[in-house]
């Protein structure tokens, strides 16, 4: 059995699998990419950043209402780069991969990616039912 608190660590799971699979790794597709969870801004500005958050909310919970069975998880993923759309647009690739083949949650774009005073910025937001005995 799962413990109470087990959706407490999706977030966290999902951003560390995400910048080890884009930046961190050996072969990382993107070792410059600056990832963050928080909505602070940096100063200077880095680029290229990608910044995670999640909203999730609980269904399932037992009869007593103390143990939560799953959640509907959306993460949103956002990326800035300083050069060109295609660069953005090739790491939300990134991203989106591995939401889906790590994780298996649905992703749309939000919207294309735009390009404003010299910054390309796009979104993702991936969207999943997670049970509290999947496998993350």
């Amino acid at each position: 059995m799962a413990s109470s608190t087990w959706y407490l660590d999706v977030e966290p799971q999902i951003f560390t699998t995400i910048e080890y699979m884009l930046a961190t790794r050996n072969d990382a597709p993107f070792p410059k990419l600056h990832c963050t969870a928080t909505s602070e801004s940096a100063t200077p500005a880095y680029f290229p950043s990608l910044y995670m958050f999640s909203k999730s909310k609980g269904d399932g919970y037992d009869l007593d209402g103390r143990t939560l069975g799953g959640i509907n998880s959306t993460v949103y993923i956002r990326v800035w780069t300083n050069t060109l759309e295609r660069d953005c647009a090739d790491i939300l690739a990134e991203a989106e991969k591995v939401m889906r083949e790590q994780f298996r949650y649905h992703c749309e774009s939000l919207p294309s990616v735009t390009l404003s005073n010299k910054i390309a910025y796009g979104e993702i937001m991936c969207n999943r039912m997670i049970g509290a005995g999947d496998k993350m």
